[in-house]
């Protein structure tokens, strides 16, 4: 038993010395500063909670919800590659965040206006994240590299209500 113990004592110590000799050749890296705060919590319509900081079209699109002021209101998707009906990683993460604020807001609709490939490409993408193709349009416009969503709020009732 002492032999073994003896002999991982060994192996490990073995193993951190390669490990600490790798880095030393290694540059360090300081991490980026965040651009803009994203411990920002916002509630939306269903009661769920997610993270969406100050000015980001998420703040916004939940904001609106939350309020229930308006049946209506355009909003500006941006985030293709310039000419291309293809989302660049900012873009994908904005869709899924557009699809969750969605999913938490079943009455919402939601209508897509600009190039006919991006917004058909945002409106499948919306779909795939669980959106009914139901309730989306697709309403080809000019314009590249945005996209004017205009989000019909469905409903003012309450999504939940008490029963005595």
């Amino acid at each position: 038993m002492t032999r073994f113990l003896l002999l991982m004592t060994s192996a490990l110590s073995i193993a951190a010395a390669t490990l600490a000799l790798q880095s030393c050749g290694a540059e360090s890296v300081d991490a980026a500063p965040p651009v803009r705060p994203t411990n920002s919590l916002v509630v939306l319509p269903d009661g769920s909670t997610m993270a969406a900081a100050t000015g980001s079209l998420s703040r916004r699109v939940s904001e609106w919800l939350a309020n229930r002021e308006g049946g209506s209101a355009d909003f500006q998707f941006t985030g293709f590659h310039e000419t291309q009906p293809t989302l660049t990683s900012k873009g994908l993460g904005r869709a899924a965040d557009l699809a969750t604020i969605l999913r938490a807001a079943p009455a919402a609709t939601i209508e897509l206006a600009g190039d006919e490939a991006q917004a058909t490409t945002l409106a499948r993408l919306l779909e795939d994240r669980g959106i009914a193709n139901e309730r989306m349009r697709v309403i080809p416009a000019a314009g590249l590299g945005t996209v004017t969503m205009t989000i019909h709020r469905g409903t003012t009732a309450p999504l939940m209500t008490a029963r005595r």
